[in-house]
């Protein structure tokens, strides 16, 4: 890529980004401390900012600086952005309807049945389980903690209420001391991936 080719890429992104917020080149220019003027420059492809400029840009769009910097079509990245949202909440859904169907035909089949209920409190761990799969393909690992977290927590609860003896609630004590673990251990990966950035 050649240095034109360059100025051309972060130009172009850096005006799609601002239309897209919805920011005027002078609203942009006073939230960088800039001049109108630099930001007019940037757009076309007359200079670029230097890396600290381009880390406040990327801060403020919500974008990484290898989103303003690359060759990729900003409106893919939006849609890419889109899907990796829509796609679990459908598949969490999807898990949903089948409960709601399931439901329905226990009902139909056997209308004394008093715990048709379950069905829905065993969607619960089904449904954490499908999030964690999509946390762990593209998300970070806060939103892999919260996932598992649910898994160990519904499937408690999903014991609990079908058998509901006191001694059940033993379950309650390694569900906790479980918890406490899995914290630490998604702290400690945590730790490690940022030791590893930093390196």
């Amino acid at each position: 890529m050649t240095e034109q080719e360059f100025r051309r890429i972060v130009a172009e992104k850096i005006a799609y980004y601002r239309k897209r917020a919805g920011m005027t080149q002078i609203e942009l220019a006073q939230k960088l401390n800039y001049s109108d003027k630099s930001v007019s420059k940037w757009e076309r492809a007359e200079g670029v900012p230097d890396a600290y400029v381009l880390t406040q840009i990327a801060s403020l769009f919500g974008v990484s600086i290898g989103e303003l910097t690359s060759r990729q079509d900003p409106a893919a990245a939006d849609a890419s952005r889109v899907h990796r949202t829509f796609v679990p909440i459908l598949a969490v859904g999807l898990g949903w309807v089948a409960a709601s169907l399931i439901f329905f035909v226990l009902k139909l089949a056997i209308p004394d049945f008093s715990r048709s209920y379950l069905v829905f409190v065993y969607t619960l761990p089904v449904s954490c389980i499908i999030g964690t799969v999509f946390a762990c393909l593209w998300y970070g690992m806060l939103a892999r903690a919260v996932w598992t977290s649910g898994i160990l927590w519904s499937v408690f609860l999903s014991i609990w209420l079908t058998f509901p003896t006191a001694k059940v609630l033993y379950l309650l004590i390694l569900c906790a001391v479980l918890q406490i673990l899995f914290v630490l251990w998604f702290l400690m990966r945590h730790r490690a991936q940022k030791s590893r950035r930093t390196k």
